[in-house]
């Protein structure tokens, strides 16, 4: 199997939807979390939930909480975030994803 990398990353209605260049798992998706999340520092993740085929991430950034949700059925994943005033901070979390994310996992 060839190596899973990010396809794009989109600011669509303040909701940051990820795209990757092939189908993945649900075995995959800390691998996927990882390779998303490990250039963003100080990161604090506070919760994880997984479900029968979706996991989700609560974290906080830059005194923002934001969640990222892995959905394999419709090989869906997204970041937003329940806090009203996150508008200008999501923004700038979607510049540092669409910085550091050139690479891959296998």
């Amino acid at each position: 199997m060839s190596a899973i990398a990010i396809q794009s990353i989109n600011l669509v209605n303040n909701q940051i939807t990820v795209h990757f260049n092939q189908h993945w798992f649900q075995e995959d998706i800390t691998n996927l979390r990882q390779l998303l999340l490990r250039n963003v520092s100080n990161l604090c993740i506070k919760e994880t939930i997984i479900g029968a085929d979706l996991e989700q991430v609560r974290f906080q950034w830059l005194d923002t909480e934001f969640s990222v949700t892995f959905d394999y059925y419709s090989q869906s994943c997204w970041f937003d975030s329940p806090d009203p005033d996150s508008l200008t901070k999501i923004q700038l979390f979607f510049n540092v994803l669409n910085n550091n994310n050139n690479e891959s996992y296998v």
